[in-house]
């Protein structure tokens, strides 16, 4: 057994792990000066604000203001905890993971996690045992089968049924030792607010389990299949969402589809667990499904790391049309190729496969509008474009569509084409998207953001701040000890002080290292700020010099503020006639002789230090 060593294995990940491939597989980075640029995976935008430089190992985002090194992009990125996120990025590089002793409390999570997980498998292999070897299963057979769904796909995707009794399920899973602790936590049970009594959650429904990429039960839906129970109005039910389920990091059928889903390079995405096992009994076996139309942006990325084009098939309504429209925007920020797929005949694609068959349902696909070319449709079908006012709402509207685009080529032929279809001058058009490009800034006339320079925003104050950090992370603890006293005299903003108080507790150990140690010790806030301060592009020169250099625009300012206030003061009490004026007068000249004896002083230290 390999032992144990947190610092050395999390070196080891972060030595091999590539941040520039890392963060590649969700963002579309171009190299651009020095660094890499794309736009943010966190945030909706058109404009490339977010940044990896590869040599410091690090990223942030002008436009949110996050930030930080590999591993906390894979744990804002996957949602993960930081010892999920080393994992995690252990297993893609394949870098073996030693054993260690785990706390209470992590033995406690595992222990947990693992009831949860044996407790939906018992209950799968419950609820598809009512479904073959009971007589009320004979009905739900019988109507899967009328839907086209055999014993194949029915094994497929583990289906299974849920008896009408009220506690079936609790009596058989309490009888193989499952706590009513855990059945409450996974879902499976509820507790009545009437009597406090427990009652299985799922009644007289076929049942369909929801599972992660691992193929592990997560949760369950329900589909109502017959009206032997007329006040149970819902059509499906689900498990409510847990620590352990979430629908916007869940994609239905994406274990079993992700074979075909590779060789295909295309996924199918209908809006519930039944479209997709219709598509699979039909052959069509790259269908997945969300949760309802809530397509998320965990989804889209999970996508774009197969490097597939997504299809979007959600109901033909009012919902349905919405979400494509969601999608397709979601789609298009992290450029993953998408189309739409409008089923005209029948509601959904289930119904349109039963009604015309699979091979015209894939030839809807083959022809399917892109998502860009959808947008611009259902904009245009939304506005009354005869009318003056309906095309420059239209135009209003689509006009930002096309600043997502990456090849001029083709925004010209959408120009062209809008120009035609709303009988309107073509040069009027490109005026409108000229307009909107200055005013969000397309990637080819976006100058970099100038980490070195005097931002607009930032203070003398907050300037200096930041590059006082910057030159102690440079020769860290060296300068942190060397300039312990005149450190201890400033007063940093919040945020910068917690920067400031970490590298110094990290100091005091009297160890050597890295500043790459403080970044877990970091708030999230701080840990973007920095990364900006890291990312600083100073000029190479001696960081002793740039900490004097601080030191003395800190202290001057300070002084400055000072003399300020008793001025500000001095006034006011000779106005009123107060001769404690005298007296702020005075200080006013200490303060003035205090700011001249720092002068001079910092240029006898700089003088002695060139």
């Amino acid at each position: 057994m390999q032992e144990f060593n947190g610092e050395e294995f999390k070196e080891k990940v972060r030595s091999q792990a590539d941040i520039v491939k890392i963060v590649s597989d969700y963002v579309a980075l171009k190299k651009r000066g020095g660094r890499y640029w794309g736009c943010c995976p966190f945030h909706g935008e058109k404009t490339p604000s977010f940044t990896v430089d590869e040599a410091k190992g690090l990223f942030h985002c002008f436009g949110c203001n996050v930030g930080g090194d590999v591993f906390s992009f894979i744990m804002q990125i996957e949602h993960l905890s930081f010892p999920d996120a080393l994992k995690f990025l252990a297993n893609k590089l394949n870098i073996p993971i030693p054993t260690k002793e785990k706390s209470p409390q992590e033995i406690a999570r595992d222990q947990e996690t693992k009831a949860i997980y044996d407790a939906n498998a018992l209950a799968l292999k419950f609820f598809e045992s009512c479904l073959v070897n009971t007589s009320y299963g004979k009905t739900a057979q019988d109507y899967l089968l009328n839907r086209g769904i055999t014993a194949e796909i029915r094994a497929k995707f583990s289906l299974g049924l849920a008896p009408p009794d009220m506690r079936r399920l609790h009596s058989a899973l309490e009888q193989r030792g499952v706590t009513q602790d855990t059945l409450l936590k996974a879902g499976l049970v509820m507790l009545s607010s009437r009597n406090q009594s427990i009652y299985d959650f799922f009644q007289a429904r076929i049942m369909i389990p929801i599972k992660n990429p691992r193929g592990q039960v997560v949760a369950f839906q329900g589909r109502k299949f017959d009206d032997s129970r007329p006040r149970d109005l819902a059509k499906y039910k689900n498990t409510a969402e847990t620590q352990w389920f979430s629908k916007r990091n869940v994609l239905f059928g994406l274990d079993v589809a992700l074979k075909a889903i590779r060789a295909k390079k295309q996924v199918i995405l209908v809006e519930g667990p039944m479209d997709a096992i219709s598509l699979h009994a039909a052959g069509i076996d790259w269908a997945v499904a969300s949760m309802g139309t809530a397509f998320s942006e965990q989804h889209a990325h999970m996508l774009r790391k197969l490097d597939v084009e997504a299809v979007f098939s959600f109901d033909h309504d009012e919902a349905g049309l919405k979400a494509d429209m969601r999608a397709v925007e979601i789609a298009r920020h992290i450029q993953l190729p998408c189309k739409v797929v409008v089923v005209n005949v029948g509601k959904d694609p289930d119904e349109f496969i039963r009604g015309q068959g699979a091979e015209a349902y894939l030839q809807l696909v083959e022809n399917a509008p892109s998502g860009l070319d959808f947008q611009i449709e259902q904009i245009l079908n939304e506005n009354n474009i005869d009318s003056l006012e309906g095309k420059v709402k239209a135009v209003s509207n689509i006009i930002p569509l096309l600043l997502l685009c990456t090849s001029n080529i083709e925004v010209a032929q959408r120009l062209k084409e809008l120009a035609h279809r709303l009988t309107i001058d073509e040069g009027l058009l490109q005026e409108e998207l000229r307009k909107a490009q200055r005013g969000s800034k397309p990637e080819a006339e976006v100058p970099l953001p100038t980490l070195g320079a005097n931002p607009a925003r930032l203070s003398v104050k907050e300037l200096a701040e930041r590059h006082l950090l910057h030159a102690l992370s440079i020769d860290t603890p060296t300068l942190l000890r060397k300039f312990a006293t005149q450190l201890d005299t400033i007063k940093l903003g919040t945020i910068r002080l917690e920067i400031l108080m970490a590298l110094q507790a990290k100091a005091k150990e009297g160890v050597s290292f890295k500043v790459e140690d403080i970044y877990g010790k970091l708030s999230p806030t701080a840990l973007a700020e920095y990364t900006v301060i890291l990312l600083l592009d100073l000029p190479a020169q001696n960081m002793e010099t740039v900490v004097f250099d601080c030191f003395y625009t800190l202290h001057n300012i300070a002084l400055e503020e000072e003399y300020r206030q008793h001025s500000t003061k001095a006034a006011e009490y000779e106005k009123e006639g107060n001769p404690k004026f005298k007296q702020e007068l005075e200080d006013c000249r200490r303060i003035k002789n205090k700011m001249i004896e720092v002068s001079e002083r910092y240029r006898e230290r700089r003088e002695s230090h060139d």
